[in-house]
């Protein structure tokens, strides 16, 4: 019944061979569940939400807390450049993609334990930048991991599909993962600091080796590197030089990118700063968590079809207009059920810009470029996100308003760049 219904929700293409079908719904399937489980597995160690409760549990002071998004994102993006110009000639992807993977999900476990066994007792100035690092260290080896597993997955998914098929994996991984958030409140109320967190941890590596298992089978068939009139050279800067000088719209998106990346930083303190304004216990991180996850169970599948009928730049704006109403939103609550919508314009921003940030890049370059425009973006604009550390390091100075309005004008150049400046890349194509 659900492969009859993933048929008709994700209809093979018409120029598909017979053997080509088979292996096509394979993969579709497998990318269904190695996504929805790998969220659903990242839920318990939500990094808005959860993962800044735990640091600040810790003992950690509003700059470490409002540095857990930085480093996360910075530990996802900064690398992907160098990364992306060695796969650029290669023919298959997966075997990094596996082997990294596995490295990625073994962080989760490694956090668990020392968890559990080494950090009651020990001064927060040992324990806090431990897991920044530990934090660091989980999104650097999915990075290692994500930009193969992003040249697999446009490898084995037809453009019109992967809007909808990421939808469809985040809607189950959400689906399960906002019955979680219930979970995440039980085991913080039932079991003390720290065994509460590293249960979490513990769940957050389970589920992610199931994701692991269904990961592996993905088929991927090899890429044929064509001769090309670009030139290759192994200098990732001149690489870079020279799409930022014959791309315009290339140009005008990583400005954009930027912005949005800013306006992502301050992501960490919402959280904390719920707490700290209407007085909620740590398990209110569960609540906040189930509110997002709740929430990607409707957006994944609507901006997963704009996305595949209007193009992802539709998905892009919306993604800042998001970030700006949720800054808006957390000054303007007077209660705690006002600030739920904080989590569900966050919920909406990330899930969005993760269905379209890539793609977009993937349709503005050809497929031999792909492995180089998708890590120059992440290299580039990535060091955008240590905004956020200025944030939480202005907490105790200017207040939390004051940075959630920065956030909000960041958040309005964002859509003004993106609107005025950035040509949607299928419409390019037919100017």
């Amino acid at each position: 019944m659900f492969v009859r219904m993933l048929e008709k929700i994700l209809p093979t293409p018409n120029d598909y061979s017979p053997g080509q079908v088979s292996i096509l719904r394979k993969n579709l399937i497998m990318h269904v569940f190695d996504g929805s489980m790998y969220v659903l597995g990242m839920s318990f160690v939500a990094i808005p939400t959860i993962y800044p409760i735990f640091i600040k549990e810790l003992g950690g002071s509003p700059l470490a807390v409002g540095s857990v998004y930085v480093l996360w994102t910075l530990g996802a993006n900064i690398c992907a450049a160098f990364i992306a110009q060695r796969l650029r000639r290669t023919s298959l992807f997966k075997p990094q993609m596996v082997i990294w993977g596995f490295v990625h999900r073994l962080m989760l476990f490694i956090a668990g334990i020392i968890t559990a066994l080494f950090i009651e007792g020990v001064s927060p100035n040992v324990t806090v930048p431990l897991f920044l690092l530990l934090l660091f260290l989980t999104a650097l080896f999915g990075n290692m991991s994500g930009l193969p597993w992003f040249l697999v997955y446009t490898k084995t998914v037809p453009v019109k599909l992967r809007g909808r098929l990421m939808g469809i994996r985040q809607l189950i991984g959400s689906g399960t993962a906002a019955v979680g958030g219930y979970l995440v409140v039980l085991i913080i109320n039932t079991f003390a600091f720290p065994i509460n967190f590293s249960i979490l941890f513990g769940l957050g590596f389970l589920f992610t080796m199931i994701s692991f298992y269904f990961l592996t089978q993905i088929e991927e068939p090899p890429t044929v590197h064509s001769e090309s009139n670009v030139p290759f050279t192994s200098n990732i800067l001149a690489e870079a030089k020279r799409l930022l000088q014959t791309n315009r719209n290339y140009r005008h998106y990583l400005v954009a990118d930027a912005l949005i990346l800013m306006s992502m930083s301050s992501v960490s303190l919402y959280s904390i700063f719920a707490l700290e304004k209407f007085s909620l216990s740590p398990s209110s991180a569960g609540t906040f968590s189930a509110i997002v996850m709740a929430t990607n169970m409707v957006s994944n599948i609507v901006f997963g079809i704009i996305a595949d009928y209007y193009g992802h730049k539709v998905n892009v704006i919306s993604t800042a207009v998001c970030f700006g109403l949720a800054a808006l939103c957390a000054i303007l609550s007077p209660n705690v059920v006002m600030y739920a919508f904080v989590f569900v314009f966050i919920a909406i921003a990330i899930q969005v810009h993760l269905i379209s940030r890539m793609p977009f890049v993937a349709e503005l370059s050809t497929e031999q470029e792909r492995p180089l425009y998708v890590g120059i973006t992440n290299t580039v604009t990535a060091p955008a996100m240590l905004v956020g550390i200025l944030f939480g390091f202005f907490v105790p100075y200017v207040g939390y308003e004051i940075i959630f309005l920065v956030t909000a004008a960041l958040a309005a150049a964002a859509v003004y760049v993106l609107s005025a400046k950035v040509i949607e890349p299928r419409v390019q194509k037919n100017l």
